[in-house]
């Protein structure tokens, strides 16, 4: 048994919307050939995913906002974890819920059932006003919104010992990335897609065309840490 739905409470400065209930017992299959739409958030599996048991899934226009970083006015909760997803994600905004961010800088976020947020480089189509990223690699998250690279939700704590530090930037032929324990550097460009991978603490961006790229840090203990790199 399949159980949906929709439904609007409207509050002063505050819209909450329950757009998808399932009920306990029951589940929603999506066929690697199909996709499931959420009010604006798209879910198009690699592989056939299932929703089951008893959850909500609603969306707001409060934004989250994390140590004064804070997200766009589009925000989509479920009450239980979304876990083993793979495939795309595809997340629809309105010009009137960017929150004063510019589209270029827009990165997807999702929140983890630990509480951790990690922000993703997806590809921004301002034309049709979505973000979309490809999971490779199983999903499991209970919120997801967008926010600013340049002032992300994901926030690392990182130890004395183990500060991040990258150099110089602007650049225009390489990157030097300080930190004692690093593990993985990787450089995305605008559309998300994956331009270098190293181990190392330089990075040769010569060959790189000019413009604005995402950089992610991961250390030994897996804490990660982004930067807006800008090539010249």
């Amino acid at each position: 048994m399949k159980k949906y739905i929709l439904g609007l409470l409207c509050l002063p400065g505050m819209l909450f919307s329950q757009i998808l209930t399932v009920s306990d017992g029951a589940s929603i299959s999506i066929e690697n050939t199909a996709s499931l739409n959420l009010g604006g958030l798209t879910l198009a599996p690699s592989d056939t995913y299932v929703i089951s048991d008893a959850n909500e899934v609603s969306i707001t226009n409060t934004p989250v906002v994390v140590e004064g970083n804070t997200s766009i006015n589009r925000v989509y909760d479920a009450t239980t974890a979304l876990s083993g997803f793979t495939g795309t994600i595809t997340f629809a905004y309105a010009d009137g819920e960017l929150n004063d961010i510019p589209e270029d800088d827009l990165v997807l976020e999702t929140l983890s059932t630990e509480g951790i947020w990690t922000n993703h480089p997806a590809i921004v189509n301002d034309t049709n006003n979505t973000l979309s990223y490809a999971f490779a690699e199983a999903l499991e998250f209970t919120r997801i919104t967008a926010s600013s690279a340049n002032a992300s939700l994901t926030i690392v704590e990182i130890a004395a010992n183990d500060f991040v530090k990258v150099y110089p930037n602007p650049t225009t032929d390489k990157l030097i990335i300080v930190s004692k324990n690093l593990q993985k550097s990787i450089l995305y460009n605008v559309s998300g897609q994956k331009v270098l991978e190293s181990d190392r603490n330089e990075l040769n961006v010569s060959e790189l065309p000019t413009g604005v790229y995402l950089l992610h840090t991961t250390n030994n203990q897996n804490q990660l840490s982004t930067f807006k790199i800008i090539k010249k």
